[in-house]
């Protein structure tokens, strides 16, 4: 007889359903969460500057440029604070900082292209049309500061969603598996 039996098999279900149900809820409700993302956003600076002021003072005798460290990880650390203080802030700084990046990797993909297409590779345009695209969407974003925040929501909370309904599925998987042995 065959003793093999998955134990637990629940598990991943019931996260999954966890999973599905808070990235619903976080599309639901984007306000909510966009405001809870950008005091992670302030939490996260706010550690960063303590971690690196931390790591200047007790490596300034070993780095000549400790000082650069030092000054980066106040700024962050006086930043975060503010952030985590003015919670506008913190949103208008979240939104622009995901317009900016989207745009510099609008602008690195489109160079690309460029490369790509004198170098003769093929489907070099791909490269080109996804930058183009990418560069409109960064647009808007700066532009339209509740598109960004629509974005950064729904980028959060669709991965959620989708991990959640793969967990789900796997919980299903592992318990027909278990009901076949």
């Amino acid at each position: 007889m065959n003793e093999m039996k998955i134990k637990e098999w629940w598990i991943p279900t019931l996260v999954g359903i966890g999973l599905m149900f808070m990235g619903g809820f976080f599309m639901l409700q984007p306000v909510e969460t966009f405001m809870v993302l950008t005091a992670i956003f302030g939490w996260l600076i706010f550690t960063a500057g303590g971690f690196n002021t931390v790591f200047a003072l007790r490596n300034r005798k070993f780095f000549d440029g400790w000082y650069i460290y030092l000054i980066i990880g106040l700024l962050e650390a006086v930043l975060g604070a503010v952030m985590l203080f003015q919670p506008e802030l913190s949103a208008t700084t979240l939104i622009m900082f995901m317009g900016f990046w989207l745009t510099f990797s609008a602008v690195a993909r489109i160079s690309l292209s460029f490369w790509l297409k004198k170098a003769e590779l093929p489907n070099w345009w791909i490269s080109l049309l996804s930058g183009i695209i990418l560069l409109f969407f960064s647009i808007l974003i700066l532009i339209n500061p509740v598109i960004g925040m629509f974005s950064v929501v729904y980028l959060v909370s669709i991965p959620i969603f989708m991990a959640g309904l793969l967990s789900l599925f796997f919980g299903i998987q592992l318990k027909q598996f278990d009901n076949n042995l």
